[in-house]
């Protein structure tokens, strides 16, 4: 009941497309980087190639676009600290909340030679966020009868010899290749593949291409698989903690299942055939259109290039080390090799309307496919991503401290990318940054959300209260309750000015007034029949957030 051992060279090979909140966590992801050193015994030469021509200026923003207020100073602090730091070249967080409305906090450039600033209108490569997308679209199809989640793959593609000499296709469904629990190998574990956005940047590359390297009908020794489908193991605390001993009787064994892009491709060709459409046809019909995203396609080569450049100094392979001194762009890399495993170009406007439409609305996914798609595997053997599961398609389900989403990460050469959905605080989270190294991306996650989760809450008088009256010494007593991290201490800011308010910080707070309290309540000055902007800080020295922005809240006096 053990994982296949591979070789220690393709041990080496983390996966480059899928990507996972745990990758940060496996060594030290976020230490500094090192000096650029020689490429490692048995990877191909670190050579920067000539990078593409800057995008076109964009002319007009996205359609899905939404008004929003800039980021609270501690957040944008995060992003600005990566990028003055050569960490990221640039970065676009969106964050969405009730207590916050839309929040936009940008840093960097777009494009190094250009210096274009980046921006939440532009269009990037989001990696194995592209699963999400197929994973809908699959789903839809069966929705509508066209397949089921428990049909043999082989009904959909016996056809084809080359899935057919895939190792134990016969026992592999399509739930299991939606949930990765087919024991496929991951077709990158090629090195013809895995190596080509290096050596063979331009190549394209036909799903036949990305299969041949799994079957036994390829021509040549196909890469073993990682498990025997319907595999299990035993629950592992029951062996760790209680080693196998009471309580009793012993809790059910886990299926096996290990994140492999193949997964991605054979769904691919099962929507094709279905669909009797192309990838990107049938894929554009079923989330775009449906969605409403109007700058997201599948890219199936490198004509096209997006607006945001990608870049690394740690090679467009995953070399083990920093490969070069300065940042090369990666931009024009062939996504073919991706393909509807994480070939998709979408913005971040984009991506905060698919999350509306798939978590908060039953445009694509009816109750009862959800039911379905919220299905989860635990990933506990998985090394980095034991905080996390895996559901019916494209959806991860990582636990932080501060809540729990839904939702899937991406890397791709030169980008990583988070949609994440934290349900319990109906919360979006998207990031698009253009580079792939190391853990930035889980670094602005883990510093931005716990300043969005831990501010102060339930404002008296309530937000958007009207008719709130004044006292005769032309006061309103206000009150709030402390929110995950308790205060030393409070400032207060409020005035008529609404972007004033939520601008302000103890150090700029000019046409602002302002006051620094002990307690949870405060004595604001008011005049009759006035709208209020007000904010509350939190001031912890002692703790790991010293300074937790406010949401904005108002009311409106009484005249």
């Amino acid at each position: 009941m053990l994982i296949s051992r591979k070789s220690a060279f393709l041990l080496s090979l983390p996966i480059v497309i899928g990507t996972c909140l745990g990758t940060v966590w496996a060594g030290d992801a976020l230490a500094a980087d090192d000096a650029a050193s020689p490429a490692p015994e048995g990877f191909p030469p670190a050579v920067c190639a000539a990078p593409p021509p800057p995008a076109a200026p964009l002319t007009k923003p996205s359609v899905n676009a939404q008004s929003y207020r800039p980021f609270p100073a501690s957040w944008q602090k995060i992003l600005d600290g990566l990028v003055g730091e050569g960490r990221v070249p640039g970065a676009v967080v969106i964050v969405k909340s009730p207590a916050w409305g839309v929040r936009v906090g940008t840093a960097g450039v777009a494009d190094l030679a250009s210096k274009a600033k980046i921006s939440p209108d532009m269009q990037f490569r989001v990696g194995s966020v592209s699963k999400l997308f197929l994973a809908l679209t699959v789903l839809q199809l069966e929705q509508e009868g066209r397949l089921r989640l428990t049909d043999p793959v082989l009904k959909h593609l016996g056809d084809n010899a080359l899935v057919a000499g895939i190792p134990h296709i016969g026992d592999v469904t399509v739930g299991d290749l939606l949930q990765m629990k087919s024991g496929i190998a991951n077709y990158l574990g090629a090195p013809a593949i895995g190596f080509s956005p290096q050596v063979t940047p331009d190549r394209h590359f036909d799903p036949e291409d990305l299969v041949k390297v799994l079957s036994t009908a390829g021509g040549e020794k196909p890469l073993p698989p990682d498990f025997v489908p319907k595999q299990t193991y035993p629950n592992p605390y029951w062996v760790s903690v209680f080693q196998g001993q009471p309580p009793s009787p012993a809790p059910a064994p886990y299926p096996f299942w290990y994140y492999s892009n193949s997964n991605y491709t054979l769904l691919g060709m099962i929507a094709e055939k279905v669909s009797g459409l192309k990838a990107e046809q049938v894929m554009q019909r079923y989330v775009m259109d449906r969605a409403g995203l109007p700058d997201t396609y599948l890219a199936t080569d490198n004509k096209t290039l997006p607006h945001i450049h990608g870049y690394t100094k740690w090679g467009p392979i995953p070399y083990p080390h920093q490969v070069y001194n300065d940042w090369c762009d990666v931009t024009a890399v062939n996504p073919s090799y991706a393909w509807t495993a994480g070939g998709v170009v979408s913005t971040p406007w984009d991506l905060l309307k698919l999350g509306d439409a798939v978590f908060k609305s039953n445009t694509l996914l009816n109750q009862g496919t959800k039911e379905k798609w919220y299905t989860f595997v635990s990933s506990d053997l998985h090394i980095g991503w034991e905080v996390s599961e895996y559901g019916v398609g494209g959806l991860m389900q990582p636990h932080r401290a501060y809540g729990t989403a839904r939702g899937h990460g991406g890397a791709f050469p030169g980008y990583k990318t988070l949609l994440y959905y934290f349900f319990d605080a109906d919360t979006f989270f998207v990031l698009a940054t253009n580079t792939w190294d190391q853990g930035w991306e889980v670094a602005m996650l883990d510093g931005i959300m716990p300043l969005v989760a831990s501010a102060a809450t339930t404002p008296r008088p309530k937000a958007g209260a009207t008719g709130v009256k004044v006292g005769g010494d032309g006061t309103v007593d206000v009150s709030w309750q402390a929110g995950r991290v308790y205060g030393s201490s409070y400032t207060v800011f409020w005035g008529a000015d609404a972007g004033k308010v939520d601008a302000a910080t103890g150090l700029a707070h000019e046409g602002v007034q302002m006051a620094a309290v002990t307690d949870t309540k405060a004595r604001l000055t008011a005049g009759r029949g006035q709208t209020l902007y007000w904010k509350v800080d939190t001031l912890a020295p002692d703790q790991a957030t010293p300074v937790v922005s406010g949401p904005l809240w108002s009311f409106k006096t009484a005249k």
